[in-house]
């Protein structure tokens, strides 16, 4: 039989939540400790309530459960003092930041831990409230929920263990690797790729805007794969403002 659980003061994110009976509220938070979550937050929908925060995403928060099996009782709810001085994305990167949160909420099962995703998200989301471009942001992210997850894609080698040259075309094959194509082989199209354009992956070079292109097309992709096929909410809002 399993034990009652209570966690204390969990730094913890909000990823979605909605409402639940009259003025309650479920909510799915991301917690480095714990993983993902669902959590009942009993009246969090009364305008008073101790638990309103949890129906704040993007600020990192303190929250405290107890229960067992698929959701457990919201108990509290507070601020983490470091992160009070952040402001949340608006425009164009509340879609994105928005982007992230369906991306965990969908590829993530519940109690089950991944710190370092949990890392990396904080860190996407931090960047997303700041200046600076939106695109390698979002790429970097993507790049490291797939190692997160165990899903990582070998951008330096191909799938014979060989060095990837920068001048010869591949084709990228999902959880088998980059395979050469013959001299002449066209890229830029369907999973095909210059050896450059993964290595310029592999390196973070977001500054190169054919890399950007390359890798928004092998990681949408890849993570339609691991989707098995289920669309992106938010991939339909980006597509509709363009």
């Amino acid at each position: 039989m399993n034990t009652v659980r209570r966690v204390e003061l969990a730094e913890s994110w909000v990823l979605h939540c909605r409402p639940f009976r009259e003025t309650s509220l479920i909510v799915e938070a991301f917690s480095r400790e714990f993983g993902r979550m669902g959590l009942v937050a009993r009246g969090g929908r009364r305008p008073r309530s101790a638990l309103a925060l949890a129906a704040r995403p993007f600020r990192l928060l303190l929250l405290s459960w107890t229960g067992r099996g698929e959701l457990a009782t919201l108990t509290a709810a507070e601020s983490a003092p470091q992160h009070s001085a952040l402001a949340p994305p608006a425009g164009e990167r509340l879609l994105a930041a928005m982007y992230l949160n369906e991306l965990v909420l969908r590829l993530t099962r519940r109690e089950d831990p991944h710190p370092e995703l949990f890392d990396h998200y904080s860190q996407a989301l931090g960047e997303l409230c700041a200046a600076g471009p939106m695109e390698p942001i979002l790429r970097r992210f993507e790049l490291d929920l797939l190692v997160s997850l165990g899903f990582g894609l070998n951008l330096r080698h191909d799938i014979e263990g060989r060095d990837l040259a920068p001048n010869a075309a591949y084709c990228y094959r999902m959880e088998q690797g980059a395979e050469a194509l013959p001299n002449g082989a066209r890229t830029g199209e369907a999973m095909n790729f210059s050896g450059a354009e993964l290595l310029g992956m592999a390196r973070g070079d977001w500054g190169s805007r054919d890399i950007r292109r390359a890798a928004r097309r092998l990681l949408k992709t890849a993570i339609d794969f691991y989707l098995e096929g289920k669309p992106l909410n938010t991939r339909k809002v980006f597509a509709a403002m363009r």
